[in-house]
């Protein structure tokens, strides 16, 4: 399935381009101060107000109703043959610490779905494919993912040590106990106890699938399909293996969303779906993986 996903991402970048200047590797970081600051002024603008009334209401009604959803999550995953645990097993280490983990099961690889790997994967094939092409256009997406991811990762990191929620696997009370501004030490060391809350896979992948809808809107009805069963999937297993409340989400998914947006102004660009004089107009038909060949126009 991820194989064929794959295929459908790389070939988003196959037929439109656009002529834009190429972003530089450093702009993933240096950029930072100036996405974080479209990201707050957009967040805290009269504008949102409808946007956060819907983040605490979902996230109030669902943290009532959190136990009740986790057991039965992890029932379903029990009758559907998943199971509650997470299978992930360790791929890469240094120094004793654990860099990679790779799914082993069908519920080892849902929770795949949002982790960091992955999606710093689907950018570096967007990178990879602008530069074999030489296609600033993907090349610049690759770059607007990993830029994203760096910056989410900051807000998530610091809401997480702030507020402190176990998560159900190895929470002490209802619902999870919340333990405000755990110690570096303590959080370091029993993570789980302190990061539910927000969910930073639900994050990443919603900004992954944010990027790639704002970039390529021409094939917006492949890419939201695709994004409902993926963050769907995602969503269900990290319930029912015990690592989030559905609570977790809907914070997790604003941030996904604005953090993307946020990315995309890295290259100011309009129109991305219409010809215009810089536009190069030859064709090159190309394989991709599996032997499918794509036609791109460039």
């Amino acid at each position: 399935m991820l194989r064929s996903v794959f295929v459908i991402l790389l070939l988003l970048t196959s037929f439109t381009l656009k002529a834009e200047e190429k972003l530089q590797f450093k702009q993933i970081f240096t950029e930072i101060p100036a996405s974080s600051r479209w990201a707050f002024d957009k967040s805290f603008s009269k504008e949102a107000i409808p946007a956060w009334g819907a983040i605490a209401s979902s996230s109030l009604v669902l943290w009532y109703y959190d136990e009740e959803i986790y057991s039965d999550f992890q029932k379903r995953g029990r009758d559907w043959g998943i199971g509650n645990e997470d299978n992930t097993s360790s791929a890469v280490s240094a120094g004793g610490q654990e860099l990679l983990r790779l799914p082993s099961d069908t519920g080892s690889m849902m929770y795949f779905l949002g982790d960091g790997w992955m999606h710093a994967g689907i950018g570096g094939g967007f990178l990879i494919n602008g530069q074999m092409s030489q296609d600033n256009y993907s090349f610049n997406t690759g770059m607007m993912i990993w830029h994203g991811m760096v910056v989410s990762t900051i807000f998530n990191q610091i809401l997480k040590r702030s507020t402190g929620r176990e998560s159900p696997n190895v929470s002490t009370s209802e619902r999870g106990s919340w333990n405000l501004f755990p110690s570096f030490n303590d959080y370091n060391t029993k993570t789980a106890s302190y990061d539910a809350v927000p969910s930073g896979h639900v994050m990443t992948a919603t900004l992954s699938f944010t990027i790639i809808s704002e970039r390529y809107p021409q094939y917006n009805h492949y890419t939201y399909p695709i994004a409902g069963v993926w963050v769907s999937a995602l969503m269900f297993q990290m319930v029912n293996n015990g690592v989030h409340w559905a609570s977790d989400y809907p914070l997790g998914i604003a941030m996904g969303y604005i953090f993307g947006k946020a990315a995309t102004q890295m290259v100011k660009n309009d129109k991305t779906t219409e010809k215009n004089e810089n536009e190069k107009t030859s064709w090159r038909i190309r394989p991709t993986f599996n032997g499918i060949f794509a036609v791109k126009s460039f």
